[in-house]
């Protein structure tokens, strides 16, 4: 997971790692260019002014220059000691700069180095010179400064190459102590968000390393905390519901009586209407009870339940109800088993069914279907009304949500219970409108993804009629 918008936690930390690796290096290389560049110019010296030195003897102990040079030039009789002369270039001069003698390779930039001793560069060459002060003579000898520059290159690279595969080895090493850092917010973030969004459990502080402790602390105090608010709300909702529906129940029978007491009277629409208006009251405080049921904090899907049994209680319920004469509910019900809660299911298909009949107005037929599909289940409640034509369907989950035109006396809390029943059941709900294989209507759907093949899935006890 992990952080949009900021970028990668892993590649910015690997960045950072491998550019001050980097600066670190290149300073290491230029620190050791330099060191390098004076051990060379340091040695190279020496050696130039070892090589003018055995020149300078054998040109004091030879009287004639001539023979001076025919032992210094191409002759392969030079002695053991000036062995290294051949790769220097060379020249003999006089007080007044006139040439004496020269070797072939030495080159006109010579001519113009002091005849003072020491050791310059001229051009290309690095030239040291010496004086014979008895017989006024000067001895330069050269060394060409492209062979420095090469050995230094050389030296460099034999230092760069090994630093470069050192470099490329940390950079994985760094990338991969990276991955394995984050992959601890990664597993974090993962625990976060498999947590039940009503249930509200702790993260576990298991494996967690000791910096990312703290985090996973402070955050477990948080959703404590939560948890503490969302059940104050829950147990408000439930014990304010239920304290309610006594009274409720109380005036309802108290109108209903007025009610039929003012027969005939003027007064019956207004006694009429005071009946009605409770008994609204009455079944919101029912939703209301529902839904802070169906918000409880335990796992609804703890054992194998039969669908086709529920659909059949439930259908059988309503059509016993003396107020729904004039519909027909259809229970077209296949066996097939989901691991689920029997209560919660049988909640969810009494709500999907009262929706259909406070809804579905224009039909008076109410089909209530559940089958395997694939390896999973589906139990669908499908009215014949004129459904919710342009109207977002995903909207209508919301509490208090009624599809614009709606007619009947709904709260708006039917599918928000039933959609918090399904996500605390593992399973998913799907609205459409119009129904599928219909002109117009709507349906509702409970689907899972996987169900008890046939065979397995028993259930422990057997049915009892779903609680509302």
């Amino acid at each position: 997971m992990m952080l949009a918008g900021a970028g990668s936690l892993s590649r910015a930390l690997t960045r950072s790692l491998l550019v001050g690796l980097t600066l670190l290096w290149l300073a290491g290389v230029l620190g050791s260019g330099i060191v390098l560049k004076r051990l060379i110019d340091t040695s190279s010296d020496d050696e130039l002014r070892e090589s003018a030195t055995v020149l300078m003897s054998l040109i004091k102990y030879t009287d004639d220059l001539l023979m001076t040079a025919a032992v210094l030039g191409e002759s392969k009789a030079l002695p053991e000691s000036g062995a290294t002369l051949v790769r220097f270039a060379y020249q003999v001069r006089d007080g007044s700069g006139r040439v004496l003698l020269r070797s072939h390779n030495a080159a006109t930039d010579l001519l113009q180095v002091p005849l003072v001793e020491g050791v310059v560069d001229a051009g290309e060459w690095r030239v040291v010179t010496l004086a014979d002060h008895a017989k006024n003579r000067f001895l330069q000898v050269a060394d060409p400064l492209a062979e420095r520059r090469e050995a230094l290159v050389t030296a460099l690279l034999w230092l760069t190459m090994p630093l470069a595969a050192l470099l490329a080895f940390a950079a994985f090493i760094v990338f991969r102590a990276s991955r394995s850092l984050v992959r601890q917010v990664q597993r974090t973030a993962t625990a976060v968000s498999r947590q039940d969004p009503q249930a509200l459990g702790l993260l576990p502080l298991d494996g967690v390393v000791t910096e990312m402790r703290p985090a996973v602390e402070a955050t477990n105090r948080l959703l404590a905390r939560l948890a503490e608010a969302l059940e104050a709300e829950r147990s408000f909702t439930y014990n304010s519901a239920h304290e309610i529906r006594t009274p409720i129940a109380g005036a309802l029978a108290q109108a209903q009586l007025l009610a039929s007491m003012a027969e005939g009277s003027v007064l019956k629409p207004q006694a009429d209407a005071v009946a009605a208006a409770l008994s609204r009251l009455a079944r919101l405080a029912e939703r209301l009870l529902a839904l802070a049921r169906a918000e409880g904090a335990e796992t609804l899907a703890d054992d194998w339940v039969d669908l086709a049994n529920i659909v059949r209680l439930t259908v059988d319920e309503f059509e016993r109800n003396p107020r729904l004469r004039g519909w027909r509910i259809v229970a077209e019900a296949s066996t097939v088993r989901v691991r689920a809660d029997l209560d919660g299911i049988g909640l969810a298909v009494r709500n999907l069914v009262e929706n259909a009949l406070v809804h579905g107005t224009g039909g008076k037929v109410v089909r209530v279907v559940c089958k395997r599909v694939g390896n999973g289940a589906m139990l669908a409640v499908i009215d014949e009304g004129p459904g919710a034509p342009g109207v977002d369907l995903s909207s209508l989950i919301k509490r208090f949500a009624r599809g614009a035109g709606a007619v009947g006396g709904g709260a708006g809390l039917g599918l928000s219970i039933v959609e918090t029943l399904a996500r605390r059941m593992g399973a998913r709900l799907v609205l459409l409108s119009p129904a599928e294989g219909q002109p117009a209507g709507f349906e509702a759907r409970l689907v899972w993804r996987t169900a008890a093949q046939p065979g397995e899935g028993q259930q422990r006890s057997p049915p009892a009629t779903p609680r509302a």
